[in-house]
């Protein structure tokens, strides 16, 4: 597989053109296991398939968990028959194609496939009405799964999709989602365990450790260093998380840190904190999404409550995929720049992140400024996602449009080959999180009521930096924690 994908890159640097387009492949439900098939086609040499069972591929370049390589068809037919086990009707089968045909190589990623909704005579137990343990949340694995009762009296056709895939249409105003936190679904929202990788974005964290619910609420709350591995030294040690860890990109990054205390290597993270997302259960394609949380205050960190991409289309280093803020507030009481403006926890933003140029982000969110901190109270922040704009609220009041033509940054050319709205014109999922540091939050000469940020962006050893401060910043931190009440998605 990995020699078929290095030829995309020098078939295509050749110039080549063609209006060969892969077909929609067939996924077949069989006794112990699926089948794929494409029909031949003239031209066509080569057709890999690669497949996970409920875990979203991140790019190209990932190998499924089952895998062919096929150099001839059979009856007409590009086919291949994979032994899994008896699937399951809660199963979701990620599936991306590649094909060469004549001189260059094509690849495709489907929409996540839910394994009720598949063809074939085998459909497992659950998936009917009938069953005794049917469940609508085979149609979709949220807590607030699509239904009649969601739907409005009378359905306007919505332009909002959602992953997986629902056999009924989808009404402007209806209820996709819904999480109250009474408890957590840990089949829903899947825990983080994994080191920042993008050296020139990194926070200042590791994320790992189990969010909790407490009084109806998800409960985010970092923890230091030295209080997560009181047995291993912030520098001079090793930390392996091995098969723990949900890094995809690079694992050996992601994964694994060898500090020294000196260097590029510098400290281990001083702050850990954790990190859940419904990757691997619940994404959409615009519609407008309400979260209503209580945000962290103390000096330095910043609440994420993101939608992030599910699958990397247009690329996936420094954000060329796109990453959307829903609301952030930093946690600073007080925070100036350098010329005076004021950008603490009294400053909501909300916008797209396609840098990891702090000046460069800050300039295309849109903010709005309050008499009091936003972590003094719980409030609603909504992102209204279409085809054609961003829309920002806090407390239904609106305070920010950004219109699409993000291909004029020219941050991207791959963005041309999208919508008008691209990035911004795939599925994403929600992730919520916290952030302290890094590069990409806070510019240099920061200044809060009684000290100057404590680290330059980019220094090897701004972690440091930021750790031989901590009596400066520590002492701020009465209320770290990141609460969320709900999170309800509807429809465009």
């Amino acid at each position: 597989m990995l020699g078929l994908c290095i030829g995309i890159v020098l078939l295509l640097g050749l110039g080549y053109t063609n209006s060969y387009k892969i077909p929609e492949p067939r996924v077949e439900l069989q006794e112990n296991g699926f089948s794929i098939s494409i029909p031949d086609e003239e031209g066509v040499r080569v057709v890999a398939y690669n497949v996970n069972r409920n875990r979203n591929f991140t790019s190209f370049i990932n190998e499924g968990q089952y895998n062919v390589r096929l150099t001839e068809p059979q009856n007409g037919q590009w086919r291949s028959n994979f032994s899994s086990g008896p699937l399951r009707a809660r199963d979701i089968l990620y599936l991306w194609t590649s094909v060469q045909h004549e001189k260059a190589v094509y690849q495709s990623l489907v929409q996540p496939l839910n394994v009720c909704n598949l063809a074939g005579n085998y459909r497992p137990k659950g998936c009917s009405p009938d069953d005794e343990d049917f469940s609508d949340d085979n149609q979709l694995s949220t807590e607030g799964n699509v239904s009649e009762s969601s739907a409005p009296a009378v359905c306007e056709p919505s332009e909002t999709q959602v992953s997986p895939q629902i056999s009924v249409p989808i009404c402007k105003g209806q209820l996709l989602f819904e999480e109250n936190f009474n408890q957590l679904n840990e089949s829903l929202w899947i825990h983080e365990v994994r080191l920042p990788l993008d050296s020139k974005d990194a926070e200042f964290v590791l994320y790992d450790g189990k969010a909790k619910v407490e009084d109806g609420n998800l409960v985010i709350e970092p923890l230091l260093w030295s209080s997560y591995r009181p047995d291993l030294s912030i520098v001079n040690s090793r930390l392996d998380l091995s098969e723990r860890c949900t890094g995809t990109h690079n694992r050996l990054k992601e994964c694994m840190l060898h500090t020294t205390g000196s260097g590029p290597s510098g400290i281990m993270p001083p702050i850990v904190t954790p990190r859940v997302g419904t990757k691997e259960t619940f994404a959409f394609q615009y519609g407008r999404i309400e979260i209503r949380a209580k945000l962290p205050k103390g000096d330095w960190i910043v609440p994420l409550l993101l939608l992030e991409p599910l699958t990397e289309w247009y690329g996936q280093s420094g954000y060329e995929s796109g990453q959307l803020r829903v609301a952030m507030a930093r946690g600073n009481s007080v925070l100036r720049m350098p010329r005076g403006k004021l950008v603490d926890g009294r400053s909501v933003y909300g916008g797209p992140v396609l840098s990891t140029d702090a000046h460069q982000r800050e300039d295309l969110w849109l903010s709005q400024r309050r008499k009091s901190h936003f972590g003094d109270d719980f409030h609603v922040y909504s992102l209204d996602w279409s085809s054609s704009r961003l829309l920002f609220s806090v407390d239904g009041q609106i305070y920010g449009e950004t219109l699409n033509g993000f291909t004029e940054l020219e941050l991207n050319p791959r963005w041309k080959q999208g919508s008008p709205m691209a990035p911004f014109d795939r599925m994403f999922y929600i992730s919520l999180g916290l952030s302290v540091g890094g590069f990409g939050d806070f510019v240099d000469n920061l200044r809060t009521s009684n000290y100057e940020k404590p680290w330059k962006n980019y220094h090897p050893q701004a972690k440091l930096q930021f750790h031989q401060a901590q009596e400066q910043w520590m002492t701020t931190w009465k209320q770290p924690s990141l609460k969320i009440d709900y999170i309800r998605v509807f429809a465009n």
